[in-house]
């Protein structure tokens, strides 16, 4: 068989059904977490990772919103903020715990995706065996 023989199909799209789109991403930064007005601990270069599950609608041509354009949000917002930086400066004034940077990133995603998609949560790991997830 000649892979230039293969033509467009006459339908694109399969089916009418929204899907999930799934992303993982991993980041090192610095951080001090606080557990008191005295008492903290210190993270140097802590790998994080975390999961994304978007609902998007499938269109015409039979795809969802593209793995592209979820990498470009999370390199031109998130990223920023949190690769290879202290993230006690880079974030919003916020005690630096794993929840509140899940929700953070939650809220990034949630500002800059797609209207018509629905972020459905954010999985953040601190470590290979716990993390947190925010929801819608």
């Amino acid at each position: 068989m000649d892979i230039q023989e293969v033509k467009p199909p006459h339908m694109f799209k399969y089916f009418n059904r929204p899907v999930t789109i799934h992303k993982h991403y991993t980041f090192t930064c610095d951080n001090r977490i606080f557990f008191s007005d005295t008492a903290f601990k210190d993270l140097k270069n802590h790998r994080y990772s975390f999961n994304l599950e978007i609902q998007s609608h499938v269109g015409d041509l039979g795809l969802a919103t593209d793995f592209h354009l979820i990498d470009k949000i999370y390199n031109d917002y998130i990223s920023v903020k949190l690769n290879n930086c202290l993230i006690n400066q880079t974030l919003p004034d916020m005690n630096t715990t794993a929840e509140n940077i899940a929700y953070w990133i939650f809220e990034q995603f949630n500002k800059h995706l797609p209207a018509e998609d629905v972020l459905q949560s954010v999985t953040l790991y601190e470590t290979e065996k716990q993390g947190v997830s925010v929801t819608k």
